[in-house]
């Protein structure tokens, strides 16, 4: 259970009037304004809102073992490890199979976050909430599935990092309200999942101070390999789809994003975009899963995205964008 010295630390809003919420009876939180009740928190510390619905369940499919093994003998120095390895070529598996394809991208832009309140959403399995808590930061870390943040939190529970300033939170963008507290939002690899872009953008734009930062990494959906798995093009022989959904690569589906759409909405939801660069990793991000850790042919292909593909081939075919975004 969050003690009452962590309430005022949550930021959460009632989803209902956005009023503030306040621990109640049975491990509850209700609404000081309009006393609905909308969250809980169980005895391990994680709020749990009433509206989130994971309605894939993608995580629980997923081979745990997979995971388990990644993280098998995580300690502070695989810690340092993964945290050395910035470079696709030389990226430990357990964050390129969960999308990364480039570390701390936004601090040659925005600076090392140190000090911070920030809200991770999407938070997941990976390095990013860690890396967060261990440079001094205040983090709420959100995701849509139960399953993710408490693995999250058994990962934490192997390192040194100091938790006593995270807040986990199972929750739905779309549905939930924050106190404009943040000075960053990170949003790594979620939005392609959520299917009102609008009203999470809207939201996430709340709960920024005036000039707070906003930064993004998404799957673009033109990306080659992406399009030919997640088209409904001939879907009725595209093999290669079927074999991802029904071996839980993707979910039922799943539609990466068209970035001249998110720009817009972006805009519409009062940012202004400061950002925005493509992925240089064309061909890696596509073949680098097949190759061991810092492999020869790791770096050759890292080599040629770098230095040809990715002055050859345009914007619209990278795998990724970087965004960020200011609250106006």
């Amino acid at each position: 259970m969050l003690s009452d010295s962590r309430e005022t630390e949550m930021h959460l809003l009632c989803p209902v009037c956005r009023g503030s919420l306040k621990h109640s009876e049975n491990g509850r939180l209700a609404c000081d304004v309009c006393a609905a009740s909308s969250a809980a928190v169980d005895e391990d510390g994680i709020v749990r809102f009433d509206v989130c619905a994971d309605q894939h369940q993608f995580f629980e499919k997923q081979a745990l073992e997979r995971l388990d093994y990644h993280y098998r003998t995580f300690d502070d120095a695989a810690f340092a490890l993964m945290l050395a390895r910035e470079a696709l070529w030389e990226m430990d598996l357990a964050n390129k199979s969960v999308g990364i394809a480039r570390k701390f991208w936004w601090e040659s832009h925005i600076g090392k976050l140190q000090g911070k309140c920030i809200m991770d959403f999407g938070a997941g399995v990976n390095y990013i909430t860690p890396y967060f808590l261990k440079s001094g930061n205040e983090v709420v870390a959100v995701d849509i599935c139960e399953e993710s943040i408490r693995y999250q939190r058994k990962i934490l529970a192997q390192l040194s990092v100091p938790i006593d300033k995270l807040t986990s939170v199972v929750a739905d963008v779309e549905k939930t309200e924050y106190e404009e507290v943040f000075d960053v939002v990170n949003v790594s690899n979620m939005l392609h999942h959520v299917a009102d872009k609008k009203a999470a953008l809207e939201k996430i734009y709340r709960s920024l101070k005036p000039g707070g930062k906003m930064i993004i990494v998404e799957p673009n959906y033109y990306y080659p390999p992406r399009w030919m798995i997640e088209t409904d093009f001939l879907d009725s022989i595209n093999f290669v789809k079927k074999y991802f959904v029904r071996n839980d690569l993707i979910e039922q589906d799943e539609k990466a994003v068209v970035f001249r759409e998110l720009v817009a909405i972006i805009e519409d939801a009062g940012f202004r975009i400061d950002f925005r660069e493509k992925d240089r990793n064309y061909l890696g991000y596509f073949t680098v899963y097949w190759m061991g850790e810092g492999t020869i042919s790791a770096r050759i292909i890292y080599w040629l995205d770098q230095n040809i593909l990715s002055r050859l081939l345009p914007r619209i075919f990278a795998p990724f964008e970087y965004l960020i975004a200011t609250k106006r």
